[in-house]
């Protein structure tokens, strides 16, 4: 399997543009709140560094230094690389699976000394899940584990790959971040989603030429992906809406004017096709067509995700 085959294969891993505010930079120990807010501050900005399709973390496991990936489609907020923890005991608590069907064990560690996520710095963290992220090494071999959505719990999140950089908003009660989007002068469109078992998987749907196709949003979904019924996609394929992402015929496609609103129409590339995804019985996904919209997506555009009211406000990449 080359290269890029492996790095789009691992989708399945289990997913200056101002505003008002001030940035948290800081080394001062935080203190995961009794409702499992992890970030401190109205608002919080964390570099990010894009190997290969995905978004990577520094920091560091007990003054192992390396690099988290940043998966919204984790929904737990830190887990961690069992290669990285040394010396601390764990118990089995369960196991886990990637798209190949490998299972690993899911571990559970009573008390992790210190966590470091890039200027964030957490001491004594209690009942860290963990497990072998051995698969990930193949992306990076510095990789500590998962950042996954709950880490910006009760916060608003804009993706800005542009500037290598994610920020986080604190939600208000009294307040609304996004009153005045529309007034921006990159704001393209806002996109209602729902979710269905899993508040970290936000879904739309829409109609390309006639066909409904469920789209999810996922920064850990490699480039993206897609499942579709043949017939389907063999029309949109002679249609020349899709074609061969290489020049020899593979599972990787180019996507052309994909209309996801009446204000947006997107290009995509290297979408794998799969035939049948292992996450979509716990995702509660019946949709025989879908679309997981990952850093294809993300690497054109700027995204605002108001988990707070459910929109995703898309803006140009400027």
């Amino acid at each position: 399997m080359n290269k890029m085959k492996i790095v789009n294969f691992l989708f399945f891993i289990f997913l200056t543009t101002s505003f008002s505010g001030y940035a948290q930079k800081t080394n001062a120990v935080n203190t995961v709140q009794k409702n499992g807010t992890y970030l401190k501050g109205d608002v919080v900005k964390i570099p990010v560094a894009i190997i290969l399709d995905w978004a990577f973390i520094k920091g560091e496991i007990n003054g192992v230094k390396g690099r988290w990936m940043f998966d919204t489609g984790k929904s737990e907020a830190v887990t961690l690389h069992s290669k990285k923890v040394y010396g601390i005991e764990s118990k089995i608590t369960g196991s886990g699976f990637v798209g190949s069907g490998q299972k690993f064990e899911v571990l559970e560690y009573p008390v992790i000394g210190q966590i470091k996520i890039g200027d964030n710095i957490y001491d004594s963290l209690k009942n860290v899940m963990g497990n072998n992220y051995d698969f990930l090494e193949q992306i990076t071999p510095e990789v500590l584990g998962q950042v996954g959505f709950n880490f910006f719990k009760g916060y608003d999140m804009k993706m800005d790959y542009l500037r290598s950089e994610l920020t986080f908003y604190k939600q208000k009660e009294d307040a609304e971040n996004w009153k005045d989007i529309k007034k921006h002068k990159n704001y393209i469109t806002s996109l209602p989603y729902f979710t269905r078992k899993l508040d970290n998987h936000p879904m739309i749907k829409i109609q390309h030429k006639g066909i409904d196709l469920l789209v999810s949003f996922d920064s850990g979904g490699g480039k993206g992906s897609v499942t579709m019924e043949d017939a389907h996609f063999e029309k949109l394929k002679n249609e020349g809406d899709i074609e061969d992402f290489y020049d020899e015929p593979g599972t990787l496609y180019n996507w052309h004017t994909i209309k996801i609103d009446e204000l947006l129409t997107i290009d995509l590339y290297g979408i794998d096709r799969e035939y049948d995804s292992p996450a979509h019985k716990s995702l509660q996904i019946t949709e025989k067509n879908t679309l997981t919209l990952a850093y294809s997506f993300f690497s054109q555009y700027i995204t605002i995700w108001d988990t707070k009211n459910k929109v995703i406000h898309v803006l140009e990449k400027k």
